[in-house]
């Protein structure tokens, strides 16, 4: 028996090539804001310095130091490796808008498998005016290869759970080794991916589907641990210190909930202070709340319907009930495949939050709302995809029209201001990644690693 395709399907065709144009187009919009932000060239903060002087020790003797001479152990070591590789400012400003284009096609393509036709629409456009990947991709930092890495990693990550083949389990877990190398807040991810495959996807994991999640996990959480084992406790004494008390933990909690609201309404740098911090933090778990990916309730009641008519026709019916539901069959499926991409991805975005501002009560870096905000860059992607998919379908289409058309004109505002506030701070010299003449201790080194966008103006 023949069946007409979806709407869906059928929608996801018209829409094809408008998608396409509008991708070239929003391609285009990013690399012309960052063309413009860093012309004067790429900007440095304390742990840029760190950064350019371990690529050049490593390319002059082989291992990676410190101004000071000790060991390289304060970040992860991929990123001084890239830099090591680009031999120039210029070659790390290229590589720097190739990770921002590469993000944007890889978060629209894993976008255009997770929504509606429509909605996908608008997805390239909000993440090319995005302001922080903007920001980042400004500094000689490790975000703008990690926000590529995660991207690459959810879409292998896509791929392996729709096919469950081995080369995409084995690209999956290449690019998850590389994750906590580039960042420590890669072991944040992937805590976050485990725990949303194992709660949200636990009853879909057959026994051998599971072992082979456990050991991606252990393949690629390994690396991490390695580093961190050596960087704690074999180059030098702990980074960490007594804890500074649960007001921190609010404080950053704070810093959190208002960079996200952020991404989303139009506030003033200032507006961080407008409201007490329990505020924001209150502000925060209801985002999270609002963004936890739910199937309506047509969409559950469709599938059960499915299952029980597949059980209760007679034998003799069998043939052609398998080609009658066929199709319904493969939606539910695709449908439960849908919801447990975007629960991995929510829980991934909420392991990294928590457990950053957690270590804001141990550690010196990731406070305040400047640091929040280049800490949570990897998260724009799926906190814009997951805000589109938990708009409710039932919705009047002219709401959801306006609603989209000011989140894109404040963003539009909010990167253009950004852009030129950027393009004013002033680059490392050219010299600065073969030669680097800060001697000064960690301590004023990470103090100065937010000095270069601590000022309002900035966001």
């Amino acid at each position: 028996m023949a069946f007409t395709e979806s709407p869906d399907s059928a929608a996801a065709r018209r829409y094809r090539w408008p998608f396409v144009g509008l991708l070239v187009v929003a391609g285009l919009l990013q690399l012309a804001l960052f063309a413009y932000a860093t012309a004067p060239g790429l900007a440095g903060t304390g742990d840029s310095r760190y950064y350019l002087h371990a690529a050049r020790t490593l390319r002059e003797t082989g291992h990676l130091l410190n101004p000071d001479g000790t060991p390289y152990r304060y970040w992860p070591p991929l990123f001084p490796l890239l830099l090591s590789a680009c031999n120039s400012l210029a070659g790390v400003r290229v590589l720097h808008g190739a990770c921002l284009l590469g993000s944007l096609l890889l978060w629209s393509w894993l976008g255009r498998q997770l929504l509606p036709a429509r909605r996908i629409m608008v997805l390239p456009a909000l993440m090319a005016l995005g302001t922080p990947w903007l920001l980042v991709s400004k500094f000689v930092w490790a975000e703008s290869v990690f926000l590529l890495l995660f991207a690459a990693y959810a879409v292998a990550l896509w791929q392996w759970q729709r096919t469950v083949r081995w080369q995409w389990w084995g690209v999956l877990t290449a690019v998850g080794v590389l994750l906590p190398l580039q960042r420590t807040l890669g072991l944040f991810l992937l805590a976050g991916v485990g725990a949303g495959l194992l709660v949200s996807g636990g009853h879909r994991l057959w026994a051998r589907g599971r072992g082979v999640l456990f050991l991606h996990l252990l393949i690629s959480g390994t690396s991490g641990v390695l580093w961190q084992w050596y960087a704690l406790l074999v180059a030098g004494p702990s980074r960490y210190h007594p804890s500074r008390g649960w007001g921190q933990l609010l404080s950053s909690a704070a810093d959190y909930g208002f960079v996200l609201a952020r991404w989303l309404l139009p506030l003033p740098v200032s507006g961080r202070v407008l409201l007490p911090a329990f505020a924001w933090a209150a502000g925060l778990l209801v985002l999270g709340g609002l963004l936890w990916p739910r199937r309506s309730a047509a969409k559950a009641e469709t599938t059960a319907t499915y299952a029980a008519a597949a059980i209760s026709e007679a034998a003799p019916m069998a043939a052609s009930l398998h080609s009658a539901l066929a199709f319904p069959r493969s939606r539910a499926i695709a449908d439960s495949q849908i919801q447990l991409m975007l629960k991995t991805l929510w829980s991934a975005s909420v392991a990294l939050v928590v457990l950053v501002a957690g270590l804001t009560v141990f550690a010196q870096s990731a406070a305040g709302i400047h640091d929040a905000e280049r800490y949570a860059s990897v998260l724009f992607a799926p906190v814009v995809l997951l805000v589109l998919a938990a708009w409710p379908a039932q919705a009047p289409r002219w709401l959801g029209a306006g609603l989209v058309a000011v989140w894109l004109l404040g963003a539009a505002v909010r990167v253009g201001h950004v852009a030129q506030d950027l393009r004013r701070v002033p680059p490392l010299p050219v010299a600065a990644h073969s030669a680097v003449q800060s001697r000064t201790g960690k301590g004023s080194e990470q103090r100065a690693s937010s000095v270069a966008i601590v000022s309002p103006n900035c966001g």
